[in-house]
């Protein structure tokens, strides 16, 4: 299973943490876990152009990707929110294999 979990402090994600894989099929096969991939690792590439603090860790063996939200600017909040959006609609077609928490 794929376990996306968001960090929050005042209202604001500030770390998103992505773990494991969603066993769908064969790794690198995998539709799901690219899907989530894609999305995440697409947010994180929008607040790094946008702040240039924030700053990732990763793991293809465990299937960690995590990354911190540096500076908040107004862009950020609309780039996770979309992440959000997308991982939701991902969560809810295949909830046996993706799950979105919030801390």
């Amino acid at each position: 299973m794929i376990t996306v979990t968001l960090s929050r402090s005042g209202g604001n994600i500030t770390k998103v943490r992505a773990i494991g894989h969603s066993g769908l099929a064969e790794r690198g096969n995998d539709i799901l876990c690219a899907a989530a991939s894609a999305i995440i690792q697409t947010a994180y590439l929008a607040l790094k152009d946008v702040d240039e603090e924030t700053e990732y860790v990763r793991d293809t063996k465990s299937g960690l990707f995590e990354f911190t939200v540096g500076n908040k600017r107004p862009e950020s909040n609309v780039i996770l929110r979309a992440m959000i959006v997308g991982l939701h609609d991902l969560s809810s077609g295949y909830p046996q294999n993706i799950k979105l928490e919030e801390q």
